[in-house]
């Protein structure tokens, strides 16, 4: 199965003008409740949202503002075992693939949706924070947190679930398949090799800039040069790459994980200013 490339030139330009010259003293927060406490979907059998209220900090930028909400394990056994699942977007020994998601609500109906089905690194949430939910045990809470878009007219939201059993003879990898959208052998080419290293870095590269730039660190503006002529050239790079289908399995893996090394660095840090 292929796997879109969504790369995070979006979260850099956003994290870059919102650490730079933002004052916390000027941040409001606009405040919601769920709309009902009851998960739809296929997980609603075993998690539940805690009424309360919740606050969507605004800053003077609007990008990648986040809700953080708190979510509770029911009493009801999983029928699965919690070892062999990952969140979708994302690859792994799994049998399942399970997500959630959120729809924002107006009062004339949703003004945004964010499917559970869109994980990974192209996906509005974080995969350790639905990956932690399914380690709480019975009573316990733990948090997943959304990318909010849309401010105006937002009343309140609902959570919703999905869990996909995953058929084995179509997500495997043949070496000598030459049918469907990845059919590239385990090894890979060096080339690759060296280009994920070179993301790698980048990535090593981004996450301590934002941290300088959130700090209020001003020498940061002056790398922002750099980081961007790098991050287009990668961007140019990866996604030849991945059109010609050059990745091997294993390289394809680990570019997601990379991938989402940097999605969840990009959230960790909006969520701890």
């Amino acid at each position: 199965m292929k796997s879109k490339i969504s790369f995070v030139l979006a979260i850099f330009i956003a994290l870059m003008v919102i650490s730079c010259g933002k004052s916390k003293n000027s941040e409001q927060e606009l405040t919601v409740k769920p709309k009902t406490t009851e998960i739809k979907g296929d997980l609603g059998d075993y998690f539940e949202v805690v009424d309360k209220e919740y606050k969507i900090p605004l800053g003077e930028n609007s990008l990648n503002q986040l809700i953080t909400v708190e979510i509770r394990r029911k009493d009801k056994d999983f029928p699965f075992d919690v070892n062999k699942i990952n969140p979708f977007g994302t690859n792994g020994s799994e049998e399942y693939h399970v997500g959630f998601g959120i729809e924002f609500l107006g009062e004339n109906g949703p003004i945004d949706v964010k499917n559970a089905t869109e994980g990974g690194m192209g996906g509005p949430y974080s995969s350790e924070d639905v990956t932690s939910l399914f380690k709480l045990k019975k009573g316990e809470s733990g948090y997943i947190r959304w990318t909010v878009d849309k401010i105006e007219n937002l009343k309140n939201f609902q959570i919703t679930s999905a869990l996909q059993k995953e058929d084995s003879s179509s997500s495997s990898v043949s070496e000598d398949s030459e049918d469907g959208d990845f059919n590239n052998p385990i090894s890979g080419d060096s080339d690759i090799d060296r280009m994920l290293d070179d993301y790698e870095n980048y990535v090593d590269q981004y996450i301590v800039y934002v941290k300088k730039a959130s700090q209020g660190d001003m020498t940061a503006l002056s790398e922002y040069p750099s980081l961007m002529e790098k991050a287009n050239l990668l961007q140019s790079s990866l996604q030849e790459a991945q059109n010609n289908n050059n990745f091997s399995a294993d390289q394809m893996k680990r570019m997601v994980s990379i991938q989402q090394k940097m999605t969840n660095a990009a959230i960790d840090m909006q969520y701890s200013n």
